[in-house]
């Protein structure tokens, strides 16, 4: 289901001004227990699929300040980001660590990585935030070979939300999630996501080989889901 939303005529300065207000770094370490829990619960799972081995080409296409690069110990990593910001902040928490960062557009890849394959392709939260994620999709399809691994988390914003009133209801919410909005929906979202609406998106694209429902199968806060590629283009 896709929120309502204006044309952004500048969608770079937009998510920049987006990445400053809702920093990632804050929102994990100031989000409250529950959410460092699912969040830690999140990347975790994430490299573990990934079964990421020594001589494998990795890249996280939306790696924000590099929250799942940073435990992931083999390969050669790739991260990629719109957000000058975001990208500053990846690089100081990386900066012990062999990773190649890329200022770049997920809807339209740079040369520099269009031009590569990757064996392991991470899209972690990221589609919610661009305005065509299909097209991320098709990008995702360019820098892939057929025995690629990609793994895309989302977040499950109807459990999300139906969660978020209750606990704002009970007036619990502030205590359970102290430094995080109280409104419902969240205005870097473009898009509402579930796990149909990334089945349609990827349909005929990727094909899903694994479901992981977080933090338990009852209680899907965030979906993470491992696919393969149907076909390269």
């Amino acid at each position: 289901m896709v929120r309502e939303w204006k044309e952004i005529k500048n969608f770079e300065k937009w998510n920049e001004e987006m990445a400053k207000k809702h920093n990632p770094d804050y929102y994990f370490n100031r989000g409250g227990f529950l959410i460092r829990f699912l969040e830690e619960k999140r990347r975790k799972t994430i490299s573990k699929i990934l079964e990421v081995a020594e001589n494998n080409e990795v890249i996280e296409i939306g790696c924000g300040t590099g929250h799942i690069l940073e435990i992931i110990e083999k390969g050669h990593l790739t991260g990629l980001d719109l957000s000058e910001f975001l990208l500053g902040l990846a690089k100081e928490k990386l900066k012990d660590k062999k990773v190649n960062l890329v200022k770049g557009d997920a809807q339209n890849l740079p040369p520099e990585i269009r031009n590569k394959k990757f064996d392991k392709i991470i899209c972690s939260e990221l589609l919610e935030h661009v305005p065509h994620p299909e097209k991320v999709i098709d990008e995702i399809l360019k820098i892939a070979h057929p025995k690629s691994v990609v793994v895309i988390s989302i977040p499950n914003e109807k459990v999300i939300n139906k969660f978020k009133k209750a606990f704002i209801n009970l007036k619990i919410f502030s205590i359970l999630f102290p430094n995080i909005p109280r409104q419902i929906g969240y205005e870097w979202h473009l898009h509402n996501l579930d796990l149909d609406t990334l089945k349609r998106i990827t349909y005929r694209k990727l094909k899903i080989t694994k479901i992981k429902a977080l933090p338990f199968l009852f209680l899907p806060i965030r979906y993470v889901v491992k696919f393969e590629p149907c076909k390269i283009r």
